[in-house]
Formats: C-alpha cells, structure tokens, sequence
C-alpha cells in the first residue's frame, strides 16, 4: 500500500453530475464520488467537484454547481442539458480530470481526462422492464461511448463491462475502492442475521428474497432476522426495515450481519459485496456480472441460482463456522480493494512531468 503522503499535491477537477444530499436518497456513484472527493482533499489535493447538486454543505472539497436552481436537477437536465452547460468550464488549471459521466459534451482542453466506468447502460437496457427508460438508456449507451472515446482512459469496474466497449491499450479493468476505515468487522447480532440493502421492486429483487425470508428460511431458522435498507413495506414477523441512515450507521449493519444478501439481476460491479467482505460478512447472492467478477463465482462468497437461493442462506446461518475460511479469504480480497490501494491508479495519470 502506497503512502498517500507521499504523493504530489494535485489539483484535480471531479465530474460528479450525482452527489449525495442531504434530503433524499442516491444511488451508489453519488456516494462514490462524495467519498472521493473527500478522501482526495482529506490527503491534501485541491478538489472541486463540478455537479448538479447544489445542496450538499460542510464539504470538505469545493462544489461548483452546474444547475442554478435550489435542490436536485431531474435525470433529464443532468443527461442532455448539464454536458452542454459545462462546455463553459475552463479545465485548463487543472493537473488531473476524474469524471463518473455524463461529459460526453465537455472540452478536454489537453488535460489528462480518467473517466472511471460503473457500469454500463446497455446492460441496464437489458434488465429494465419500462420502454420509455429503455429508450433512455439507450441514448445514454450511445452517450456513454462518445465519452469513453474522448478519454484519456477508462477504468472499467469489471471485465463484464470492458467487453461493451471498443479495446484500447490504455485501459484496464480497476475495481471500484471499498472504505475499510468504515466497513472492518466486528460483533456480529445474537440472532441469525441477513442484511439486503437496494429496493423492493427493483432489479435487487428486495421483494424476492423477503418471500423468500417468509416462506422458507424462517421456517427453518425461527429466530433469524431480515434487516432490510430500503423504503418501508408492510410490517412482517422476523422483518426490520431501516431508512436514511448514516454512513456509520449503514457500516454498523453490514458488521453486525451474518449474511449479506442482494439478489440482483444485474450489477456493474455490486459495491456492496465488498462492503460485506469487509465487514467480515458472508456475502450470497445470484449470479450477475457484479457478483460472479467480486465473489469470483463463489471463492469469496455464495453464488447460486434461484431455486437454490433460500436454502443457500439457511445452510450459512445454521452452519457458519463452516465459512471462516471463505469470510477470511473475502476479508484480504476487501483490503486489496481499499480507497489506500485504488486510488494510487486515478493519481497516477495526473502526475506532474
């Protein structure tokens, strides 16, 4: 692990159109480019994060905000409008250009551009239900790819994701960083524990593995516990359900779990396996590209099918010392992906000559 002090002062512009606020809930990019921001000028950068959120304040970075209005632009300003808003940015004082997206309309000015790809829209095309969100993605693939040609280079979150774009030899595949000084294990609850953490009815299938919860793990395991991050649904037996909580608080769960489960049809890359690696949780899932590239098929977690899938948590929360090699293995795996070890790579292209 490389020691960030070391490191030369740069001044770094970050593209993060989606930031956390303080009012409603977001997505996984804008945490990841909150914990960016703040983890860069925690190590002594000057940072400025150019966004569409305006509302976000005690950061420790500088915000600059492409959108006039107060609160969050809707998806359609952040997609089409914000690009050709920021046209107007001057990057020209900056040492180093990291951006999550939607810059496909952005002046490169010569600067060294590191556009970190989460994912893929055209896969979200695939697993989405809605025609009109399709019609969207779709652009947005379109979109994604003008942006992955005016690049320096990409760093794909997955090997799943690099085979949708065109090969270049300055790109790689970089997994997403996990904040192990934030998710590290520790007591886990009195009581058998699974922790899923999304939507109900979404592609993280919420909605699934709480049936599943119902009709058959709690059958077999009456104590055990389902805490689920998400909006509320109706109240069941065994059934907690938890809303807007702190990063700490979140970190707090995901320790105390047993199991982490997220049955998700598709994840870019599925951030939150590494979190429960990191915590010392048992991760399981169904297989999507996320889950199969960070549980490498099972060696780090559970991967199974469907019709497999309540058994597969009964079985480790019934026989969890059998797991400690495999919660061992998924605990070096989570320190070879911290923020200490990543982020290395994203400075790397902005040294100075």
């Amino acid at each position: 692990m490389e020691n960030m002090e070391t490191h030369e002062r740069l001044k770094i512009a970050v593209i993060a159109f989606e930031l956390i606020t303080p009012h409603a809930r977001t997505g996984g990019v804008s945490h990841f480019n909150h914990r960016l921001c703040t983890k860069l000028s925690e190590w002594g950068h000057e940072i400025t994060a150019y966004t569409m959120n305006n509302e976000l304040e005690n950061a420790s970075y500088r915000i600059q905000s492409l959108y006039e209005q107060k609160g969050q632009a809707n998806r359609i300003s952040r997609f089409y409008w914000a690009p050709f808003s920021a046209r107007k940015v001057d990057f020209s004082a900056y040492d180093l250009v990291i951006s999550s997206g939607d810059d496909w309309a952005m002046r490169r000015q010569g600067k060294p551009w590191v556009r970190i790809m989460h994912g893929s829209a055209w896969r979200e095309v695939q697993h989405n239900t809605r025609m009109l969100r399709k019609i969207n993605l779709s652009f947005q693939y379109l979109l994604e790819r003008l942006s992955f040609r005016q690049s320096s280079v990409t760093l794909f979150n997955s090997n799943d994701t690099e085979t949708l774009y065109p090969a270049r030899k300055q790109d790689k595949v970089l997994f997403l960083p996990v904040d192990t000084k934030l998710f590290y294990p520790g007591e886990k609850a009195s009581v058998p524990t699974i922790l899923f953490v999304g939507a109900l009815d979404s592609r993280k299938r919420g909605r699934m593995l709480r049936d599943l919860f119902v009709a058959s793990i709690r059958k077999r395991i009456p104590d055990a516990r389902l805490w689920m991050v998400c909006h509320p649904g109706e109240p069941l037996d065994g059934v907690e359900y938890f809303e807007h909580l702190s990063n700490e608080a979140l970190a707090d769960l995901y320790r105390k779990a047993h199991v982490y489960c997220m049955p998700s049809t598709y994840e870019g890359f599925g951030l939150p396996y590494l979190e429960a690696l990191a915590s010392g949780t048992l991760a399981v899932s169904t297989p999507n590209p996320g889950a199969n590239e960070v549980l490498q098929n099972g060696k780090y977690g559970v991967v199974v099918p469907d019709s497999q899938l309540a058994d597969a948590i009964a079985d480790a929360l019934l026989n969890y010392g059998d797991y400690k090699d495999k919660i061992a293995d998924g605990l070096q795996r989570a320190s070879d992906c911290s923020w200490e070890n990543v982020v290395p790579h994203y400075l790397s292209y902005g040294r100075r000559q």
